[in-house]
């Protein structure tokens, strides 16, 4: 069920978060939708189209999540279907900022809306990302995951250290890329990045 609101709004003032973890930061509400002015020049078009694939499943969808002034809810929920966490088969719904943080960066790498973007790793559940924090020394106890609001992503048409850099520029959120997977994690927490660690 997708509950929050998809009508764009001026936001009139947002107090930024601290960044205390890499991936992490207390729970808080979907902020609000940036405004035209806010988003990268193409992006500013009739229609945003985003192709998410999971690739260990082959799942695959291929949406146009905003369209004549608003997010689709019906595709927002096709978004969360197949951002779900993996574990637990746990739906959540997802923070329609990350699609624009995501669709953003493959338009000012002057790329198609129909370029694939694979997703490894969208919304985990407090149990799912507790037993990563046992294992793997970059996940975060607070990680944006939880909240809807975290991606780990490659692009196949682009390399994963570009990829971030790109995210980087763009201040819309984290951005760090991991060299032992190649993947980079972009989320729509206090603009930041980190250190990674390889676990190679």
């Amino acid at each position: 069920m997708i509950n929050f609101p998809f009508r764009l709004a001026r936001a009139a003032s947002v107090s930024l978060m601290l960044a205390v973890a890499a991936c992490g930061g207390s729970p808080k509400p979907f902020p609000v939708p940036p405004a035209e002015a806010d988003l990268p020049p193409a992006n500013t078009a009739a229609i945003r189209r985003i192709v998410l694939v999971h690739p260990p499943s082959k799942e695959k969808i291929d949406v146009i999540y905003w369209h004549d002034g608003a997010y689709d809810s019906r595709a927002m929920a096709e978004v969360a279907h197949i951002m779900r966490d993996r574990h637990t088969g746990e739906t959540h719904d997802i923070d329609p900022a990350l699609m624009d943080f995501i669709s953003g960066v493959i338009l000012r790498a002057s790329l198609p809306p129909t370029t694939q973007v694979d997703i490894l790793s969208g919304y985990r559940s407090p149990e799912t990302n507790a037993a990563l924090v046992k294992v793997n020394r970059n996940a975060a106890r607070e990680s944006f995951h939880m909240q809807g609001r975290a991606a780990d992503i490659r692009i196949p048409a682009l390399k994963g250290d570009a990829i971030t850099e790109i995210a980087k520029t763009m201040q819309r959120g984290g951005a760090a890329f991991y060299d032992g997977s190649g993947h980079t994690h972009v989320d729509t927490g206090p603009v930041r990045t980190w250190a990674t660690y390889s676990t190679r």
